[in-house]
């Protein structure tokens, strides 16, 4: 008789008893006894705000607790005593005055059993400090008539997206802080006050640097109640070892970060404690705020170590018990469904990649942090990126396709180089920023919190910002620029078919396809608009009512600018307007070509009818859309060149857009988080096939099930789609002859099966694809390794598969805990049996 042997999921090994105990208390979860929930602090004033909604505006789930939240937080805020003259005092000064009161005096220092990095709790919520007036303002501009609210709710429910100034999703300035310590950026406000006129010291210049001085307390504040409590743990602990280990923490955590750090444990505790003051300043757990190239500049930290003696698996010792800390920032939510473990934080550090001069930047650290990675896997935090480019070692590709193929989810992202490079360099041009980006610095570039592409320590990109369903102008330019059929409030309560976009005449006058072409292009334009205003009036309201001082202090510009980073401070400004269902767009309009124009097997008004019935009785014509109609992602050069087509008309609307209060100029990418799941029952049926209720196309990979050819093809469409490459005396691409529309990135995943990498010359086809991947793909790829059946069992025993990770967007997550939804969507993925 046969046994069913059940598929395996990749454990964790070579842990010692400290981090496997640190580790197994993690995954605790509710049920531990200490967890770094969020606690709220508030003014005590009737009017007082605690919750800031509008981080929120883009996570559409959220929607209908943003008044529950508001008035509970409000509520059970712990009053903090104020200083004398704290209501005369500027917002700016307010705030961080709050912060740090309550991160120094109010929020307890703890030390988990075995840990040897100090700042355990971080996760807050902090009144917003505005007075009674400014209360009063914001809450008309958000909850009013005709309020900010009100028009969120419309953009969504109609199917066009989601949009919102939201925190995180930045690179800060790490490096610089290690470099020179806090007492190094205290001294630079102090001299750049001392410049002030006396009437700029009374103005916002002056109260943003003075702000920014009270935040940069901080740190020393914070360190020296740990330093105390290290020895305090001394005194009581009988066993000499972790006596000494506690001796040696108060060195460093009074030591730094305050001051520069010398040796590999001060530098990740200096690292960890300036991170995670970032998370408390803007109340917000982790989303995004991203490492930078962890393993470049911690590299001197490291050799110093080595050269002192410093024993390797301490090291490695030391850098799991930061990969710990960085998970606790999902006990914010501990207590909602699945212990809070969303996957919605992504702090993403950065390996390995191109260097001046095309040099290979892969070091000893590297390859430490690889086997951290390896031995710690499955864990969710921080995510890591492997840069990888035309001059990566072979030694460092085998390696990166060994750890993916035994991970079923995939040990990390990885980013390529050229065409991440060419797009950074393009939005300089277009933006007229060539002077801080340039090919003398643009291979310091970073993907932050996803995948999504920015300079470091000097850069607000905005990079989830905003999030359009691309795939809504082909619906307004079907339907004249109005709703092709009824869409819904959250009350179920229907929208009025309103004339949302331009007239762009009805499809009984489009005579070709160049025509429908021309009306979609308009309302793809109106939609851009439409965005841009609504956004633009978030803007106001951050910059107005939400300064983030502590933030600003590790952003280059803020202090020069006397300008909070909120406020436009960063001296590279970016708003990233996200494309998402562009795969579902380019294969509509495709369809339609082929459909109406190309086979004449039905008019634009019978298309129209088939798409308001949501396809049923018109199921011969949704075969032949979804069967016989071309598709992207199949290496075909007509279908890829409308989908070059396409990506270079919405890049090139965007430009020429700013933000009124930040001074911030718009951009694309294509990120798609899970709004093409979650979108799939909002947004109409599609002229692809697809059915209302069926999800969309994720990012910019093609529609599922539509990449037919294999990776390779889908690769290459991928490529084809930014804008290929350029050879010739003549031609010049954005960089070498790499061309890229999108300076933030995008998000592309593939799901392979795992039979590809069982035999050694597999995985050598498998190590060629990464390397096909560098010369013609995109500018970032998620590989998963996924067997189906497995997928489905742990479906129905999750129990059994805690700890399996899937690559779903840019971002890993534990399969068990998101939604039925996605996860049928990862099933049914594709799986490519062979190259």
């Amino acid at each position: 008789m046969s046994t069913t042997i059940k598929p395996t999921v990749k454990e964790p090994y070579n842990l010692s008893p400290r981090i496997q105990w640190l580790r197994d208390y993690y995954f605790e979860g509710a049920k531990r006894k200490w967890k770094n929930e969020s606690i709220p602090f508030g003014t005590g004033t009737p009017w007082d705000i605690v919750y800031d909604e509008m981080t929120y505006y883009i996570v559409p789930e959220s929607y209908p607790a943003f008044s529950i939240l508001d008035t509970s937080l409000r509520i059970s805020a712990q009053p903090v005593p104020l200083c004398d003259g704290f209501w005369d005092k500027s917002l700016v000064e307010r705030r961080a005055w709050f912060n740090r009161e309550v991160i120094v005096n109010h929020l307890p220092q703890e030390i988990l059993p075995g840990d040897l990095i100090c700042g355990a709790r971080f996760n807050m919520y902090t009144s917003r400090c505005l007075n009674e007036q400014e209360a009063r303002e914001r809450r008309a501009m958000l909850e009013g008539p005709n309020g900010l609210r009100e028009e969120l709710y419309a953009y969504h429910d109609k199917g066009y997206g989601n949009a919102g100034a939201t925190s995180g999703h930045i690179i800060p300035g790490y490096e610089d802080i290690l470099k020179r310590g806090f007492i190094g950026v205290r001294a630079e406000l102090d001299e750049l006050y001392a410049k002030l006129s006396d009437e700029e010291k009374k103005g916002s210049k002056g109260a943003q640097l003075r702000a920014m001085m009270t935040s940069s307390s901080i740190p020393e504040g914070l360190c020296e109640k740990y330093a105390d409590l290290c020895l305090e743990l001394a005194e009581k602990e009988v066993d000499d070892t972790r006596k000494k280990e506690f001796l040696q923490m108060a060195d460093v955590v009074r030591k730094v970060p305050n001051n520069p750090p010398e040796n590999f444990w001060e530098a990740l505790q200096a690292l960890w404690i300036t991170h995670m003051l970032v998370m408390s300043d803007e109340n917000y757990p982790g989303p995004g705020v991203s490492f930078g190239r962890v393993d470049q500049y911690l590299l001197p930290y490291y050799e110093k170590s080595v050269a002192d003696g410093m024993d390797r698996e301490f090291m490695k010792e030391l850098l799991k018990c930061f990969f710990i800390h960085c998970n606790f920032a999902y006990d914010s939510i501990i207590n909602n469904g699945n212990n809070g473990i969303t996957a919605g934080f992504g702090q993403l550090m950065t390996l390995s990649g191109v260097g001046a001069d095309g040099k290979d930047m892969t070091n000893d650290l590297t390859w430490l942090f690889l086997e951290v990675i390896d031995e710690m896997y499955p864990i969710l935090e921080p995510k890591p990126s492997v840069r990888l480019h035309k001059n990566s070692s072979p030694e460092l590709i085998t390696r990166v396709a060994e750890m993916i193929s035994k991970c079923q989810g995939a040990p990390f992202l990885l980013n390529f180089d050229e065409r991440s490079m060419a797009g950074m360099l393009r939005e300089a041009r277009e933006a007229g920023l060539e002077g801080l980006i340039n090919e003398d610095n643009v291979f310091e570039y970073c993907p932050v919190g996803c995948l999504e592409n920015t300079m470091v320590g000097n850069d607000r990109s905005g990079t989830v910002d905003v999030n359009m369903n691309l795939v809504k102008a082909v619906e307004l330019a079907l339907a004249n620029g109005q709703d092709i059929t009824d869409y819904y409030t959250s009350r179920h309560e229907a929208y009025p078919r309103t004339q949302d976009g331009p007239v762009t005449g009805d499809v009984v006058d489009f005579a070709t396809f160049d025509d429908f072409y021309e009306a979609f292009t308009t309302q793809l334009d109106y939609m851009i608009k439409k965005t841009v205003n609504f956004y633009n009036r978030c803007d106001i309201v951050r910059a107005d009512f939400a300064p983030t001082p502590y933030l600003s202090l590790l952003i280059k510009g803020c202090a020069e600018s006397g300008k909070d980073v909120t406020s436009g401070g960063a001296q590279i400004r970016f708003v990233t307007l996200e494309g998402v269902t562009f795969g579902t767009t380019i294969d509509s309009l495709l369809a339609i070509k082929y459909l109406v124009f190309d086979k004449n097997l039905c008019s634009l008004t019978e298309l129209v009818q088939a798409l308001r019935a949501n396809w049923v009785g018109y199921e011969i014509l949704q075969a032949n859309a979804i069967n016989k109609a071309p598709k992207y992602g199949r290496d075909d050069d007509e279908a890829d060149e409308m989908a070059r087509k396409v990506m270079e008309l919405w890049s090139q609307q965007i430009w020429g857009y700013r933000t009124p209060k930040s001074d911030a100029v718009w951009r694309a990418g294509m990120l798609s988080w899970n709004y093409w799941a979650a979108d799939g029952s909002v947004v109409a049926a599609t002229a692809d096939g697809r059915s209302r209720g069926q999800y969309l196309s994720n990012a910019i990979c093609p529609s599922a099930g539509a990449d037919i050819n294999g990776p390779t093809s889908n690769i290459n469409s991928v490529g084809k789609a930014l804008g290929g490459k350029v050879f010739g005396d003549d031609a010049t691409g954005d960089y070498k002859e790499y061309v890229n529309y999108l300076p933030n990135g995008a998000s592309h995943t593939i799901t392979l099966s795992p039979a590809i990498v069982r035999n050694a010359e597999n995985k050598e086809k498998f190590e060629g694809l990464l390397r096909g991947y560098i010369a013609n793909g995109g500018t970032a790829l998620q590989i998963n390794i996924l067997d189906p059946d497995m997928l489905r069992d742990a479906q129905e025993h999750p129990g059994d598969y805690k700890n399996l990770l899937v690559r779903v967007t840019g971002y890993n997550a534990y399969f068990t805990t998101v939604g039925k939804e996605l996860q049928d969507e990862i099933i049914a993925r594709e799986s490519h049996k062979q190259f």
